[in-house]
């Protein structure tokens, strides 16, 4: 039979296989159980999880490490030891803008220079720029490339046409010498058509076969890299590099503005600083992006002037400025050449009286738009005092870029450029506000009175304007080594209505103490319910029309035709008054001419103006003149002209 034995774990011996060094095994717990392949692959399995466990800590440890969020044992070569005296983090210090240091050339920029760099980087995406700067050089280096190719095959064509058409001359010639052998009359009419195949076939070029493709300058917008105001401020904080030509005949893309000169840079950095204090980050980049630089002339001298693409506003205030110099044409407004040939002097910035300006003089430019005035006076009255008062941001802006970029440092010391717009005195208070509209299409036309419709949304910017009275400004712009109490020797009153905020509100010892104004008034243009009121238009009008000037040329004027008014004044004192000569102001001395009751009683407004107040009756009534009881149009806030209206 079956014998049944009974076995127990107690009297099994267990057998051990020699396995090399899987054996060790055979000591742990459930894994002696396990066969000889399940003990190789949980061996394998735990080989590779040591290996991603350790390359993990490793790849980890190096993210820390370049973040700087390691323990303070580890030091980070960026950071200086005076950061690290703050107490902060590495990750802190460098998100401060400690990690970096901005170097140009053998200069270090200073702790504040530097932070100001940085900051230009990250709010301007110099960055950013940079790569789409290469994209459009590339664009621009394709373009050139297929010019060139263009070029040639053009040439290739004009030669081969000149070719064919040298041939065609000379078998016509032969035709005609051996015709002439036998018929005379032949030989004659030969010629004549050979007359007629000569003008037809012209001259080499004469049907523009060195213009195929729309004319020499066809590709003169895609083979340029444009470089806006943007760049120039990348620039200066080392934030791009410019591309390189490719070859050696073309020059690389460059900016005059000479940022390489140290102080040009500090100027730059500093003006950066100031904006950001005063206006906004979607301003400041939206202004930018718009300017770029154009070479032109101020009454000989040559500058680089930053202002956008088609501004008609600068145009023509370039063409006033330069008005009858070398051969320029005469200009009494910007678009409006003078019909006679002769000055009205509301522009007389190149004639001024020598004894207004130099040293201890102190011009006004209130509306200086984007500062060519302001710089012409500095090229052509050193050492004069210049306030140059702008209430639109992107004009301050841009007029700040054309000082550093055009004048020297000596001459930028008496350049003031103040962001304000100049409001009334109202119950001591010194702080108002105005809604305004910058169009960068007229930059010398900001102003509260536009009509809506001709608002563009993608480039016009519409502002609100911070006013203040003009003596706090002065106050402010003025520098300390100029004589307290100095008066204004020239304020040229150029700015869109302003005139009717600035007069009213002054002294009567103020305003009498202005030696010379410049300029004009503009009540003939602000349409009906946003003019102010006919009293406010009054005072202003009275003021300004006894300066010369206002006289000759503002049909407002005529509202005083036996107000006595100022002489013109010539450049040197012994000269004599030209037109007024046979008024009887010849003996009248500019020591005396602040005051109106040295002036004879014939010179008024009528012997002045002349012709111009011919109609003004009409004018007056069409214009409204006398009919607005109020200052409600004039102080709303909105910078807009409702349509229909006048």
């Amino acid at each position: 039979g079956i014998t049944m034995v009974a076995i127990s774990r107690s009297n099994v011996r267990r057998v051990r296989r020699g396995h090399g060094g899987l054996a060790m095994l055979d000591n742990l717990p459930y894994i002696s159980q396990l066969s000889y392949t399940d003990r190789l692959l949980l061996l394998i399995g735990a080989a590779l999880l040591c290996t991603v466990t350790f390359a993990s800590f490793f790849l980890i440890s190096g993210i820390l490490v370049g973040s700087g969020l390691t323990d303070s044992t580890t030091k980070d070569p960026r950071l200086s030891p005076e950061l690290r005296k703050m107490g902060l983090s590495d990750q802190e210090l460098l998100l401060r803008g400690g990690g970096k240091r901005i170097v140009v050339g053998p200069h270090k920029l200073d702790s504040e220079e530097n932070a100001v760099a940085l900051d230009i980087i990250k709010i301007l995406d110099c960055d950013g720029l940079q790569e789409e700067m290469e994209r459009e050089w590339n664009t621009v280096l394709d373009a050139k490339r297929v010019a060139k190719e263009d070029s040639e095959r053009w040439q290739k064509e004009e030669e081969q046409w000149n070719s064919n058409n040298r041939r065609r001359r000379l078998q016509m010639e032969l035709d005609s010498v051996q015709d002439a052998m036998e018929f005379d009359m032949e030989q004659q009419e030969e010629e004549s058509n050979g007359d007629m195949m000569d003008d037809f076939m012209g001259e080499p070029g004469e049907f523009g076969f060195g213009d195929f493709g729309g004319g020499s300058g066809y590709y003169e917008d895609n083979t340029q890299l444009t470089l806006t105001a943007h760049h120039l401020f990348c620039l200066a904080a080392e934030g791009i590099t410019l591309p390189k030509s490719t070859t050696v005949e073309e020059s690389d893309p460059s900016i005059h503005c000479d940022i390489d000169n140290f102080q040009t840079r500090e100027s730059l950095l500093n003006l950066w600083s100031s904006a950001r204090a005063q206006v906004s980050e979607d301003i400041i980049k939206k202004t930018l992006d718009l300017v770029t630089e154009h070479k032109e002339t101020l009454r000989g001298h040559d500058v680089h002037m930053w202002y956008p693409k088609g501004d008609q506003g600068s145009e023509g205030m370039l063409r006033v400025l330069n008005s009858a110099f070398d051969g320029s044409l005469i200009y009494n407004f910007d678009s409006e050449p003078a019909e006679d040939g002769q000055h009205d002097d509301l522009y007389r910035f190149w004639d001024l009286p020598s004894q207004f300006v130099g040293e201890n003089k102190l011009f006004v430019d209130v509306g200086s738009a984007l500062g060519f005035t302001s710089m012409l006076m500095a090229y052509m009255y050193p050492r004069t005092t210049i306030v140059s008062i702008e209430p639109a941001s992107p004009s301050w802006l841009i007029q700040n870029i054309n000082f550093r970029c055009n004048l020297s440092e000596e001459q930028r010391s008496y350049v003031h450029p103040i962001l304000a717009g100049v409001g009334t005195k109202h119950h001591d208070d010194n702080d108002s506000m105005m809604k305004m509209v910058w169009k960068p299409s007229m930059t010398t036309a900001t102003r509260n009175w536009n009509i809506e419709r001709d608002f563009d949304f993608a480039k016009d910017i519409e502002l609100t304007v911070h006013l203040r009275t003009l003596r706090a400004i002065l106050a402010e712009a003025t520098p300390e080594d100029l004589p307290l109490g100095t008066p204004i020797s020239v304020l040229n009153l150029d700015c869109e209505g302003c005139e009717y905020n600035l007069i009213p509100s002054m002294h009567e010892t103020s305003f009498k103490s202005i030696r010379l104004i410049l300029g004009r008034t503009n009540w003939g243009f602000i349409p009906l319910n946003k003019k102010p009121s006919s009293e406010r238009a009054e005072d202003t009008h009275k003021r300004l029309c006894t300066h010369y000037n206002f006289a000759k040329r503002c049909k407002e004027c005529c509202d005083f035709p036996t107000l006595p008014v100022r002489p013109r004044l010539q450049s040197t004192p012994e000269e004599s008054i030209t037109e007024e000569a046979d008024m009887g102001f010849g003996d009248v001395e500019f020591e005396d001419q602040t005051d109106n009751s040295s002036i004879p009683s014939e010179s008024t407004v009528a012997d002045v103006a002349g012709s111009l107040c011919d109609g003004f009756g009409a004018w007056a009534e069409e214009n409204n003149l006398h009919d607005v009881p109020d200052d409600y149009g004039w102080n709303e806030m909105s910078a807009y002209v409702r349509v229909g209206s006048r």
